[in-house]
């Protein structure tokens, strides 16, 4: 996209991805290799650069590590603590190996910050992975590859905005992933007008087969809801692509508020958080809170820097 560049860095490893001075890079670890991209950072030991490890205590709360203090997912004081930690200027938020409750709270609370010019800059770091582990990928694909069940739609640490169920005037825009289970999960659970319903598919994706496999794993849903003839394409490791793909569906519903379901991507799950953020007034985040496999992924890809505090105040 023409605006990527303005926002956004692509590396094509971590020995070309650089950190800036009087920073502090937030993340976590998974099981998935190309969350421990973060120890070659930690590696180079340079000066200024300070790092928090953040892990998960139970669906409200996470601890600084280092300091074994708990925070509070949904208090912006707790959280604005962690990340005024070192006072940086500049705060990384690593969402590779973070669940998309504790990206939720930190990006949200992270633009606030920035908002009262706590913080100069707020950047999101995503790697890639090589490919993803799809060898056994179900036609129907109902939570049996990449996510072991989920534990229903309830809101994301900082958005709490919910609109009626019953509200005609609603969008569902659903940022597919491959799992066509938690796109019916989704229709049924919202149900939304079949009209009102928009699909969003990434591509090229990681490889250029996924978008492929995103289709085919959502396609029974697709078909039966006759959705497939509203679906729109975003890069799939685009932040910025996604969130002006949202802009133009909302200047072209201006009375409609809309039902957002990032159950794709993280970098479209992130994208939503960020519109959501920009719009909390016309904007729901609705979320199945899946529970993860362990392993999904293989590899370390590209590693995606993208810079959102300018990218929410700019669009």
């Amino acid at each position: 996209m023409k605006n990527d560049y303005l926002y956004t860095s692509i590396h094509k490893s971590v020995s070309d991805f650089i950190l800036e001075p009087d920073s502090t890079y937030i993340y976590g670890r998974s099981a998935e290799e190309r969350s421990h991209f973060v120890d070659e950072l930690i590696k180079r030991n340079i000066s200024g650069i300070n790092f928090i490890k953040v892990e998960e205590v139970d669906l409200e709360k996470i601890i600084d590590t280092e300091s074994q203090q708990e925070f509070y997912l949904r208090s912006s004081a707790n959280i604005f603590k962690l990340l005024n930690k070192f006072a940086s200027k500049i705060i990384y938020i690593d969402v590779t190996g973070l669940d998309n409750r504790i990206c939720a709270s930190l990006i949200k609370n992270a633009i606030e910050y920035n908002n009262l010019n706590h913080v100069d800059i707020v950047k999101v770091i995503y790697a890639e992975p090589a490919l993803y582990d799809i060898k056994k990928f179900k036609t129907e694909s109902v939570f049996n590859d990449l996510s072991e069940k989920i534990d229903g739609i309830y809101p994301l640490p900082g958005f709490a905005t919910i609109f009626p169920q019953d509200d005609d005037d609603i969008f569902l825009v659903a940022l597919l992933g491959f799992e066509g289970g938690r796109f019916s999960h989704m229709i049924e659970n919202v149900q939304p007008p079949r009209e009102n319903v928009i699909p969003v598919i990434g591509i090229p994706g990681f490889r250029p087969e996924y978008p492929h496999v995103a289709y085919w794993g959502n396609h029974r849903t697709l078909e039966e809801t006759e959705t497939w003839r509203e679906i729109k394409f975003a890069a799939a490791n685009s932040f910025v692509e996604v969130y002006m793909l949202l802009t133009k569906i909302a200047e072209k519903k201006p009375t409609f508020k809309i039902k957002l379901a990032p159950i794709g991507t993280k970098p479209h799950a992130i994208a939503a958080m960020l519109f959501a953020i920009k719009h909390p007034k016309t904007v729901e985040l609705v979320y199945d809170n899946p529970k993860r496999k362990k392993q999904r992924t293989e590899g370390i890809g590209n590693v995606i820097e993208c810079l959102i505090s300018k990218l929410i105040k700019e669009n």
